[in-house]
């Protein structure tokens, strides 16, 4: 009796988790598997462009991951930011970048775990990316100047556990 509703309480759990909440699923990037990869860098899809939104800029950073353009992929994301000026900087990342990939796998999508302001003008996005071997964490610093926000750091690892702890310590 006890184990069929410690299973039971399992299952349910894990339906709960699995359906998540609207804002959850609206988080979440899935790429369909595409038949052909453009070789074209990537581009923004049609329409007036806004300020430059940090979920745009993330969007279009995992799409150049996604169709290997490592690249295209930094090159706009650092655009017009504090760190595209550090090309050795820009270049040890997209070295790292690749080098992660040819470990975990290819990119297939990407959600957001978390965003947490500071003030106003402060903005950290915490990503987890869908590596086809293992996922990693992302982390984006960005800082809101004359209306703009501008990334001013970026952060990568697979550091899974620490993810786990930190939801553990914000629950506290």
């Amino acid at each position: 009796m006890r184990f069929t509703l410690i299973l039971l309480v399992v299952s349910c759990s894990l339906c709960l988790a699995q359906q998540g909440s609207d804002n959850e699923r609206a988080a979440r990037m899935f790429f369909p598997p595409e038949t052909k990869e453009s070789t074209d860098s990537p581009r923004q899809a049609p329409g007036p462009r806004r300020e430059n939104i940090p979920s745009e800029t993330i969007d279009m950073f995992f799409l150049g991951l996604k169709a290997g353009q490592v690249d295209a992929a930094y090159d706009g994301l650092v655009k017009g930011s504090v760190i595209a000026d550090r090309r050795e900087d820009v270049a040890g990342l997209k070295d790292r970048t690749r080098h992660a990939l040819d470990n975990f796998g290819p990119i297939s999508g990407y959600e957001v775990l978390e965003e947490k302001t500071v003030g106003s003008t402060l903005l950290r996005r915490t990503c987890i990316s869908f590596n086809s071997d293992l996922p990693l964490r992302w982390r984006f610093y960005f800082y809101k100047t004359q209306g703009t926000w501008k990334l001013v750091d970026l952060r990568v690892d697979d550091g899974l556990v620490e993810l786990f702890e930190e939801s553990i310590r914000s629950r506290k």
